[in-house]
């Protein structure tokens, strides 16, 4: 395997040299830098895997190299290393399109090194992601035009049919589809060769037939029976069935058959159809989306990592900072309990002046809230570390009754360092929403990709926002007797009037290059359509703002049938 290339921009020679050696010695090839300038010629001349830089060098510094790496490939991640930035620095670099920011002094080397192996591993997921999203595209498109072309030959078939009515038994046993009249007492009265072939039978021995046997390998009319139906009201139908005996899917469509005159029906006609290829596809299809909601989820959460790393780094702050303040005011109590013990029996004063240096007062009224604020901090820390479990955790691969505020508001949780600089998000949950089959990863998903889009919408909306203003973004559940309803509202840009047509195509995307992939929304409509057959839409106006709305069922309408 290839030694991973780390480019060293800084001009603290120690710093550099210690990073140089560390790094080395656990497997990596180093190139050295002293300056930006230096740095970015180097950038331009060798295979570089990764940039670690400081942020201020003389000449050129590290936002401007930052910036011209970015500029030359999105692929290069770039790591901010440095002691002098603040906290605007830290967001501008990230901006910028740094993957994640250093503060020296490193005094755990194995730190530096966990940050360059989570960012290289980013790194190659994000190469690999793109190389299967071309490899997809290319399938489906490949794909696309079999399915067309299948399609423009079934029309030819049926075309030929129409025309051909006068001429039955010459042209229609010449035809793949497998062709049947009916009665009305469900008896084949003729059929081409391709369905007696189907049959196992000579024409001449299927007619007079049930077609029930054969279509449904039962005696009894079944419930959805197209032949039944088409009688009735003379509207063509067309179904589909697996026909367990040829191992095959069919599509079988149903038209009246009527009499000479035309004016009586007196039977069907049944074109089945062999959709087996179809069928397959259409389950690769739905792998390939499981696979990429699957990678795209990895992606998400590495993503995310910095920003839960950051959310976990202020508790932890206010856990040190109140257990110094303890047992610096323990040390002034043990004080005041050896003058206790020093003075006892003499005389009160140095208890006196002993409390009275200690401030008694002061620590009885301080220490009761260092106490609740390290309990705060560390169940912020757990809220937020058990949010991330849950929604990084695989989900179940059927449908499991499961509470749709809890996905929400974990999602919520863990996406904080994607909305927090742009947006306050402001829930209405109802409290009676029973619980709903699911597939709770996947539904969570949806939540993170349209909320994360929401979030971007503010963001372009109020551009740079040097006075640091947000906006809002609101999400309610309700439910009735029939269906639970998410709406997750923003006052962001709002969709484009062009765009609105597409959002939830495939690979389409209003945002810049290598920032959208085109799949949220889709994989999201895909999810909320086909596999909890429900409904997705949204109502959005240019520069006020969108609201989607999600509507679930109650209950698994598939089975409930």
């Amino acid at each position: 395997m290839t030694q991973p290339t780390i480019l060293l921009a800084e001009d603290d020679i120690f710093v550099r040299k210690s990073m140089h050696s560390f790094l080395k010695n656990n497997g990596y090839a180093i190139l050295e830098a002293e300056s930006g300038s230096e740095a970015w010629k180097l950038c331009q001349e060798k295979k570089i895997d990764l940039v670690l830089t400081d942020l201020r060098m003389p000449g050129m510094d590290g936002l401007e190299l930052l910036t011209r790496v970015v500029q030359k490939s999105r692929e290069i991640p770039v790591v901010i290393v440095s002691g002098v930035g603040t906290r605007n620095d830290v967001i501008e670099a990230l901006r910028l399109g740094a993957w994640g920011y250093i503060t020296k002094p490193i005094e755990d080397m194995n730190f530096l090194l966990h940050t360059v192996e989570q960012v290289l591993e980013r790194s190659q997921l994000r190469i690999k992601l793109r190389e299967r999203q071309q490899w997809l595209e290319e399938t489906v498109k490949k794909r696309t035009e079999e399915l067309e072309q299948e399609i423009r030959e079934r029309k030819a078939v049926e075309q030929m049919i129409s025309r051909a009515k006068q001429e039955w038994e010459r042209t229609v046993d010449a035809m793949p589809a497998l062709i049947a009249l009916v009665d009305h007492e469900q008896n084949i009265i003729r059929l081409n060769k391709a369905m007696a072939r189907a049959m196992g039978m000579t024409p001449a021995e299927a007619v007079g037939k049930k077609c029930c046997f054969y279509m449904h390998h039962s005696g009894i009319l079944p419930e959805n029976c197209p032949h039944h139906k088409v009688l009735m009201d003379g509207e063509p139908r067309t179904i589909e069935i697996y026909d367990p005996v040829q191992e095959k899917y069919l599509e079988i469509h149903v038209e009246p058959f009527y009499d000479t005159v035309g004016k009586t029906r007196i039977g069907t006609v049944h074109i089945a159809t062999d959709i087996t290829p179809r069928k397959k596809a259409e389950q690769e299809k739905e792998k390939l989306q499981t696979k990429l909601l699957h990678a795209q989820k990895l992606e998400a959460v590495g993503q995310l990592a910095a920003g839960i790393a950051h959310e976990i780094n202020t508790p932890t702050q206010f856990i040190s900072t109140n257990i110094d303040f303890l047992e610096e005011s323990f040390r002034d109590m043990a004080t005041v309990m050896e003058a206790l013990q020093n003075s006892l029996p003499e005389t009160p004063k140095p208890v006196q002046e002993a409390f009275e240096e200690a401030d008694w007062e002061y620590l009885a009224e301080e220490i009761p809230q260092a106490i609740s604020q390290s309990r705060e901090g560390v169940q912020r820390v757990t809220s937020i570390v058990q949010a991330m479990k849950e929604f990084s955790h695989p989900g179940s691969k059927d449908k499991v009754p499961a509470d749709i505020n809890k996905i929400i508001e974990t999602t919520i949780t863990v996406s904080r360092n994607e909305w927090k600089y742009l947006a306050e998000v402001i829930t209405d949950f109802a409290d009676d929403i029973p619980q709903i089959p699911c597939l709770v990863d996947e539904m969570g998903q949806v939540i993170l990709n349209i909320l994360v889009n929401a979030a971007h919408a503010i963001g372009e909306k109020i551009g740079d926002n040097p006075n640091g203003e947000k906006g809002t973004i609101r999400i309610s559940t309700r439910a009735d007797d029939s269906h639970v309803e998410i709406q997750i509202q923003d006052n962001g840009t709002g969709i484009p009037e062009h765009a609105r047509n597409r959002i939830f195509d495939p690979f389409f995307t209003t945002k810049e290059v290598g920032r959208g992939t085109g799949q949220g929304l889709a994989i999201a409509h895909d999810v909320v359509t086909e596999k909890h057959e429900g409904t997705i839409t949204f109502e959005t106006e240019k520069g006020v703002g969108t609201t989607f709305t999600i509507r679930l069922p109650l209950k698994n309408q598939t089975t409930s049938q």
